[in-house]
């Protein structure tokens, strides 16, 4: 930036991570305002401030190309601003985009449009794997009509169970007792293997008679 053609800094772009601001003074520009004095120091990493100690005719233009062909050659990849309202510099300006170098001249801060640095792709996430169903604990297996039956006369034998009287409530009974999972023709079948085994009888009319084990 050439401080000697331009006076006014916009110091938004000092401290900028991918700015790094080189301001020229003439030997005659003894004085800075203490806001941009105070802004320099702060960001004194990212700004080089460079004043010559005599004048003289292109004396700052020269010192100018001096500094930014510096930088060119330092980062050839980079995007260069000349801040100044001197016209002379466009032919310096034309000659580096024949170069493949981008490189603008503005007449005040306000014209700057810094590009931002393009940002690194984020890595692509790989896809979540589809989430696999739980596996299920396989069934377990089916009841034998042996072991109901052992089931069902323990139950029955307790001196707390209050036995159903007749083969229609024992039909209803034995089929809440095991969970509603037989049918009436599995619990008819079941009361009539007890009976066989001798552990209850079917007299009249459906009564039922519980019989002791021998």
């Amino acid at each position: 930036m050439d401080f000697e053609n331009v006076h006014e800094i916009d110091l938004s772009v000092i401290g900028s991570k991918t700015v790094h601001l080189t301001l020229l003074l003439g030997p005659r520009q003894t004085k800075l305002d203490a806001a941009l004095v105070e802004k320099l120091l702060q960001h004194a990493a990212t700004v080089e401030l460079v004043r010559l100690a005599s004048a003289g005719r292109n004396a700052v233009d020269f010192t100018l190309a001096y500094y930014l062909g510096r930088a060119v050659a330092a980062d050839p990849t980079g995007h260069f601003h000349i801040i100044s309202k001197d016209a002379g510099y466009d032919p310096l300006v034309e000659h580096l985009r024949s170069k493949h170098i981008r490189a603008r001249r503005h007449e005040d801060c306000a014209a700057l449009t810094f590009t931002a640095a393009p940002k690194t792709p984020a890595a692509i996430a790989a896809p979540k794997p589809e989430s696999q169903p739980k596996p299920t604990a396989p069934p377990p297996p089916a009841e034998t009509a042996a072991a109901r039956e052992k089931r069902v006369l323990e139950h029955l034998r307790k001196p707390t169970t209050k036995r159903p009287g007749t083969q229609k409530k024992l039909r209803s009974y034995l089929i809440a007792h095991l969970g509603n999972k037989i049918t009436e023709t599995e619990a008819d079948r079941l009361i009539q293997d007890l009976g066989q085994a001798g552990h209850l009888f079917i007299g009249e009319k459906g009564k039922v008679t519980y019989l002791a084990p021998a």
